[in-house]
């Protein structure tokens, strides 16, 4: 940084690889991803006019807080921040970040950070196309992946404006995508289709399975919270369920060195299969390894979140457990191995027990049970704190997001209007 005693900018002599005498000035303007100095230097053959040019540098930094930099491009800086984000958020935070920066955001790698305005982001969300696992397109992107790209880009350019890249971030600018009719999302179990979910799972053969789908129903909890379930977080005696952990299939990299001409010295493709594998995990990330890559990962909403266990729910289990095999991990639920249940065959059985119930599987999904447990509690009137704390719910606002009323509770509603107008002394 050429400042002169005073605190000054000033512009320093010195000889270039011709020999010849030329006057360079540099002004720091903020820090690499890497957390190295970046600087910006002008250069003239005599001081005048090389003071001249440090002179429109500095009016510039000041007129807009940054001096832009054409030479930095989205792509480079991405992978920077990408690398520096692996450290302190979860994998499939990871992998989310790193699926929109490698396949919706590499059209626009070269493009330079400064050229990235409101309009590019917009170009960004209305050409994004959705992907099969195989890299195939298959249609327009979603409202969710929309959301997901304009969140991964607005993290990126969040960290550019930061250090200094740029002079405002572009994608705040841009509204995050909506759906047309918000009206249309996730609905609740009535009452009745509880009641034959319920009765159906009773008479299952496959008791496991029973119990799994009346654990399901009846206590309110996510998938990855309910296959991730362990008996030792369960007390039969007090009838509470302790959440301290979630299934999740947690990504491996190779841990047997640096590829050569690409590829590993171990020879496989995948890290996953690389004997020396390491997890994908941040920085003090608690977890414990299962089979494969499946672990057991701290829940979403706080850990040591209490789910009362109603008195019929907690004989299934007890009955439940004398017949269940073991699990080497102390799993709840597993299948015959002792292994964690695929999260897509337990989809397709709760698929197949609303099917059995007479209702149309394709109308609903699983995170309706949560949905129904809310409404149910609220409809009893139980505080909302109580049914956050049940729940694992981050706001009220949350718990009034999924609180459904059935036809029955909106009639028991509108009946208060009778009882307030005495209707029936007025008649027709």
């Amino acid at each position: 940084m050429t400042r002169s005693a005073t605190g000054r900018y000033r512009a320093r002599k010195y000889t270039d690889r011709h020999g010849n005498v030329r006057w360079r000035a540099q002004v720091a303007i903020g820090l690499y991803p890497n957390g190295e100095q970046r600087k910006r230097t002008v250069t003239a053959s005599t001081y005048r006019e090389c003071q001249s040019k440090l002179d429109d540098l500095l009016r510039r930094i000041r007129a807009t807080g940054v001096e832009s930099q054409a030479h930095v491009k989205l792509g480079e800086y991405a992978a920077g921040w990408l690398e520096h984000k692996r450290h302190d958020i979860d994998p499939k935070s990871y992998a989310m970040y790193k699926t929109v920066i490698d396949r919706h955001l590499v059209e626009y790698g070269n493009t330079a950070l400064e050229r990235i305005v409101p309009s590019t982001v917009r170009s960004i969300l209305e050409h994004a196309r959705s992907y099969t696992q195989k890299g195939e397109a298959k249609g327009p992107a979603g409202i969710s992946l929309k959301r997901q790209i304009r969140t991964c880009l607005n993290q990126i350019m969040q960290a550019a404006y930061a250090d200094r890249l740029i002079p405002s971030n572009p994608v705040l600018a841009v509204r995050t995508p909506q759906r047309k009719d918000s009206g249309t999302g996730r609905g609740a179990f009535s009452v009745p289709e509880l009641k034959e979910m319920l009765r159906i799972a009773a008479g299952y053969e496959d008791t496991a399975l029973g119990a799994r789908m009346w654990f399901r129903l009846l206590t309110g909890m996510r998938q990855g919270e309910i296959l991730g379930a362990t008996w030792k977080s369960y007390n039969p005696r007090t009838s509470m369920y302790t959440v301290d952990w979630k299934l999740q299939t947690v990504p491996r990299d190779h841990g047997c060195g640096t590829p050569i001409d690409g590829e590993y010295p171990c020879g496989r493709h995948k890290g996953g299969l690389c004997p020396k594998a390491v997890w994908r995990v941040p920085d003090g990330y608690d977890m414990v390894a299962l089979n494969g890559s499946n672990a057991l990962t701290r829940p979403k909403s706080r850990t040591g979140r209490i789910v009362p266990i109603v008195p019929p729910l907690r004989q299934v289990l007890a009955m439940y457990r004398k017949r269940d095999t073991g699990s080497v991990y102390g799993l709840m639920f597993h299948d015959a191995d002792g292994n964690p249940i695929d999260p897509k065959q337990d989809m397709r059985e709760f698929r197949q027990l609303m099917t059995d119930a007479g209702m149309d599987a394709a109308s609903h999904v699983g995170h309706e049970s949560r949905h129904a447990i809310v409404t149910l509690l609220a409809a009893q009137g139980v505080d909302f704190q109580l049914i956050r704390e049940i729940v694992g719910h981050s706001s009220d606002a949350m718990v009034e997001h999924y609180r459904h009323a059935d036809n029955a509770e909106r009639l028991k509603a509108m009946e208060t209007i009778d009882d307030s107008l005495d209707l029936s002394e007025i008649g027709m």
